[in-house]
């Protein structure tokens, strides 16, 4: 892999990045120097994962496909984890901080991935961008609404690195082929939408709502639980209810359904139409969340319109539980749909579309069944992201600079719940709420725990 200046070399050591990056948290400048983190066509792009359990897997498994990609860096706060992967790449380092990957191993890796929890993504990601590395970044990409003004300040500073959030369904041929149709106004100009997650309940992923946080267990040996919290001023308690999976239905670990499955959601809207930022949130829910997220949640998100849209407003109606919309108000037929769904509604008709991209399609008030769909190019997610860091540039559909704006919906419903029933005004360009200084204390940002926060990229 060549850098970007030939005649420049890191030398950077671990107490020159630890303690640069790590002293002061999230107040801290990087350092200047350069780092590798430019491809040619004629060698790898080397990867270092961090978080290599779950769905860590999946970004594996299609990356190894591509021929000019490896492996050559691993982090897990579970070491059991982490061994059983590194069997697999034996000539990776491995190591269990990721702080010590950009400060042992800089100079061994040109891109990054994070498959971390939510409370994790904004620090690491940052890192990497301070280390001018190309990033595969989870969804949602941030956890704080003013992490997102980090992550965009970044993308500023950094306009050569090629990043990706992990909406990998985007590019699903009917996802695509939906995309196509809004954009070229084949339905008419957009009027409202609705979106909807599923069920937010005790399972695989999640847990129940409104639930206070379980009494501590015995951390299992293999775990780092320290470096598990991170940024977290007040670690949480270890329990199996939290990890490994169900810190989705957490306020200070992951987003609730509606910022898990937001970015795989409202993408479409964003891939099809220039959406300004939104104005206000009114997310109406039984009672605020707690220690973990609140359920039945129904938000109202307010754009600007005109224009591109069909009245002064666009209306993004957002609701968890698999609540659906009123069919009859809406002019359509009564449907029993299932979870995660995104209903555009049009002057001349509308569009429903499942996370698979099969879809429906209405007119005046009926489905029609030969709507024409127009042809797309197939698109590999993880592959066009890998040739782009390798030189061969190639169109990204989820991008930071447009997935850190499909994330920013999807948190303010979220964040909202803490206010139940009350009406937010969202300044976008300075990251507050206009008439709610509480909710500006509250649930725009976070204090991180010392050297575990996020550096201030330029």
């Amino acid at each position: 892999m060549k850098s970007d200046s030939p005649k420049t070399k890191s030398t950077i050591t671990r107490r020159g990045f630890i303690t640069t990056t790590a002293a002061a948290g999230a107040v801290t400048a990087m350092p200047s120097f350069k780092m590798r983190a430019f491809a040619n066509k004629n060698s790898k792009l080397r990867i270092y994962h961090v978080g290599v359990g779950g769905i860590g897997g999946m970004q594996r498994s299609n990356l190894v496909k591509h021929p000019m990609v490896e492996f050559t860096g691993l982090c897990d706060v579970d070491s059991k984890t982490l061994n059983h992967i590194g069997k697999q790449f034996p000539k990776a380092f491995k190591v269990a901080d990721y702080r010590k990957g950009f400060d042992k191993h800089v100079d061994e890796f040109d891109a990054v991935i994070v498959d971390t929890p939510d409370l994790h993504h904004a620090p690491m990601m940052l890192t990497a961008y301070a280390a001018n590395k190309h990033i595969y970044g989870q969804k949602p990409l941030t956890h704080q609404l003013d992490e997102l003004r980090l992550i965009r300040d970044a993308i500023k500073a950094h306009p050569k690195l090629y990043t990706q959030m992990g909406n990998q369904r985007a590019c699903f041929t009917g996802r695509m082929q939906a995309v196509e149709m809004l954009k070229r106004n084949q339905l008419g100009k957009p009027v409202e939408a609705h979106v909807w997650t599923g069920t937010v309940s005790r399972g695989h992923y999640f847990d129940a709502p409104w639930r206070e946080l379980p009494p501590a267990k015995p951390v299992p040996e293999n775990l780092n639980w320290d470096l598990w919290n991170g940024p977290l001023k007040k670690p949480m308690p270890y329990s199996d209810d939290i990890c490994p999976r169900r810190w989705r239905s957490y306020w200070e670990t992951g987003g609730g359904q509606l910022a898990d499955w937001g970015c795989h959601l409202l993408d479409l809207l964003y891939f099809a139409y220039d959406m300004p930022d939104p104005q206000a949130v009114q997310t109406n829910t039984i009672r605020a969340s707690n220690d973990s997220h609140s359920a039945y949640n129904m938000s109202t998100i307010t754009y600007p319109g005109g224009g591109q849209f069909a009245r002064d407003r666009f209306i993004l109606n957002y609701n968890d539980n698999g609540i659906n919309p009123s069919w009859s108000a809406l002019g359509l037929p009564a449907l029993k749909e299932g979870s995660n769904r995104t209903l555009v509604i049009c002057t001349d008709g509308a569009l429903l579309l499942e996370p698979s991209g099969r879809m429906k399609i209405f007119r005046k008030g009926k489905e029609v069944k030969d709507e024409p769909k127009p042809e797309v190019a197939p698109r590999n997610h993880w592959h066009d992201w890998a040739d782009c860091c390798l030189g061969n540039e190639k169109p990204l559909w989820a991008p930071f600079s447009i997935g850190s704006r499909i994330t920013e919906p999807a948190l303010l419903a979220v964040k909202a719940t803490r206010f139940p029933g009350q009406q937010l005004l969202w300044d976008a360009k300075n990251y507050r709420f206009t008439n709610n200084k509480k909710a500006n204390n509250t649930i725009v940002r976070r204090d991180y725990r010392d050297g575990f926060g996020p550096p201030v990229v330029a």
